[in-house]
């Protein structure tokens, strides 16, 4: 385990974090509430949505500007952030007065007094880290803490069980963590997952660093270095394989690192450097550097006839939806098919938002936002940001995946972009003005747009004929449902530990309740309920008492909410999935 006692100070302080935030939403220092989904929407939409691009002022600077409309419990929030931020650093790296001094410099902008006596503002919290994080915890702070915030707020949004269920389960939190937006890369993704769960993941927050421990230290099969949490089982086969030869170790320490990190001086000739650096030149050899249809495939329980289908269509055309009953793993493909694309996992060339009743022009392409004294200043949305990062690497597709897209007022959301997102119409030659800035503006050749819909979804009649006609639109099923499917389905079960009983049951029993769902007038084809519900997570084997409580506390509440003025029929339904597995 990566515990040792320079370490335990943070690490309670980091204990104390995850209980009283994390799960109770409440201030580190103060009775306030404020790790809650409110205030961190706040910070999405005044920092994350706002990005100050002012060159030589620096992050602080730019920072104070950005949460200057923010409410003084989000700029709280915001301090309390930083004091989880540099909790980790080493006195080399940072003193605890400097920590100290930057937490409570954002404070001030609240305007509240600082509770600088707090005892997790001590020299003996604030002086006790570990590590050096290097220069680009500095430099890209203000991409750190996009990722921060923007995974903050899909935390806060989760149920309260769903967390505490994640918070038990380390590598289920780092896979839900390593598919929160902007993800990738990030250097405080590793800090983070260290300061929650020491005995599985290393105090090691180098990308870089990580991948070479494991290519030189790790024995055994191949390791996909393309995958964090591969990487970071590897990294624990590692740690305690070693500690049985040799004791309580750290990676960075003699005689450890010797094994695994390069030296400088075995650096390769610069002609190397730059065909190393251009993702055009990469080895196909390197794991980072391809992503195959077989690879995508994996686990996906659709027929790899119709997943190639998938890829040619938003090939061709550049624009995709995948509509399909609930459960049917439409975010899961979606992410697959712009890995593809892309022809690696580089998160770095997707962008995902959700839209909703209230998502606006404004918030995709350009609008104005309030500014100091009373003003606004015009910003650009997502999907023009977006474009701009696409136009700056022609050679490299990038993916703009749109989760529920039927749920927006589309042609209010796209505008003139409507005609500029056609397959024939992405040329400077059909470029239009924007109304706000009055800028020539065409969509890159290289940007996909990929939706998603929920055909249970009552707002699909809102997706108008102009949409439609631009989008090629392609059905999921749920697996229990096709042969390769339900095939593929029991096989992924019983590579979990499932036994072929249960996974047969599943099946047959899910099967004839979505013929009944089906055939309902009420509700139809797209409301059947797929297999997502009953893919299990790592660590979480699917036993009889798992599937009983997945039909308990999932599939019943979808059923009472289906057939609310019948509850007996519904009851009946429970006990017909229930039927013969133990309480």
């Amino acid at each position: 385990m990566a515990r040792f006692e320079d370490a335990e100070p943070i690490l309670a302080a980091a204990e104390h974090w995850k209980h009283r935030c994390l799960l109770g939403g409440r201030s580190l220092f103060t009775d306030r509430s404020l790790w809650t989904r409110s205030n961190f929407q706040e910070l999405r939409s005044v920092y994350v949505e706002n990005l100050d691009d002012a060159s030589g002022d620096s992050f602080l600077e730019k920072l104070e500007r950005q949460l200057q409309p923010a409410s003084p419990d989000a700029k709280c929030l915001w301090a309390e952030m930083t004091w989880v931020y540099h909790l980790i650093r080493n006195p080399a790296s940072m003193g605890a007065e400097s920590k100290r001094r930057r937490i409570a410099d954002v404070w001030s902008w609240s305007e509240r007094d600082f509770p600088e006596d707090h005892e997790l503002l001590s020299d003996e919290v604030l002086g006790a880290g570990v590590v050096n994080p290097g220069p680009a915890f500095n430099t890209l702070e203000w991409m750190e803490f996009r990722f921060f915030a923007v995974a903050m707020l899909e935390w806060s949004s989760l149920a309260r069980s769903v967390r505490m269920k994640l918070l038990g389960r380390p590598w289920d939190f780092a896979s839900w963590l390593d598919g929160t937006e902007f993800a990738a890369r990030r250097i405080f993704r590793h800090v983070i997952l260290w300061l929650l769960f020491p005995d599985e993941f290393q105090d090691v927050v180098s990308n870089n660093g990580k991948r070479q421990i494991v290519n030189r230290l790790h024995q055994g099969g191949r390791i996909d270095t393309s995958n964090a949490v591969e990487i970071d089982r590897a990294l624990l086969a590692i740690r305690r394989r070693l500690e049985d030869e040799q004791g309580p170790f750290r990676f960075y320490d003699s005689p450890i690192v010797e094994r695994w990190k390069r030296p400088s001086a075995t650096r390769p000739k610069k002609k190397d450097n730059r065909a190393r650096d251009d993702g055009r030149k990469r080895s196909q050899a390197d794991p980072e550097a391809t992503y195959t249809d077989k690879q995508a495939q994996q686990d996906l329980f659709i027929d790899p006839g119709h997943f190639t289908r998938l890829v040619k269509s938003i090939k061709s055309g550049k624009n995709l939806i995948l509509q399909g009953p609930p459960g049917t793993g439409k975010t899961f493909i979606a992410r697959r098919i712009a890995w593809c694309l892309i022809g690696r996992k580089d998160n770095g060339s997707t962008e995902m938002v959700q839209f909703h009743q209230s998502y606006a022009y404004e918030d995709f392409v350009e609008g104005f936002r309030p500014a100091k004294e009373g003003d606004f200043d015009l910003k650009p949305g997502v999907f023009r940001r977006f474009c701009e990062r696409a136009r700056a690497s022609p050679d490299i597709p990038h993916v703009f995946i749109i989760d529920e897209i039927n749920r927006g007022n589309l042609s209010r959301i796209f505008g003139e972009l409507l005609m500029l997102i056609e397959a024939d119409k992405r040329s400077e030659d059909y470029a239009v003005t924007l109304p706000y800035s009055d800028t020539r503006f065409h969509v890159p050749d290289n940007v996909y747009l990929l939706g998603m819909m929920n055909t249970a979804d009552r707002s699909l009649a809102l997706v108008d004929y102009a949409l439609r006609r631009r989008f090629a639109f392609e059905t999921l099923e749920p697996a229990y449902g096709t042969k390769y499917g339900r095939e593929a389905f029991e096989q992924h079960l019983a590579d979990k530990g499932a036994d072929p009983g249960l996974a047969r049951r599943i099946c047959d029993r899910m099967s004839k309740l979505n013929e009944k769902i089906a055939t309902d007038k009420e509700l139809g084809w797209g409301f059947r309920i797929g297999h997502s519900y009953f893919v299990p997570g790592d660590g979480d084997p699917p036993s009889e008492d798992w599937y009983r409580h997945v039909v308990d506390t999932q599939i019943a509440p979808l059923l009472r909410e289906y057939w609310f003025d019948a509850a007996e029929d519904v009851e009946r339904d429970v006990a017909r999935l229930t039927a013969d597995v133990r309480p």
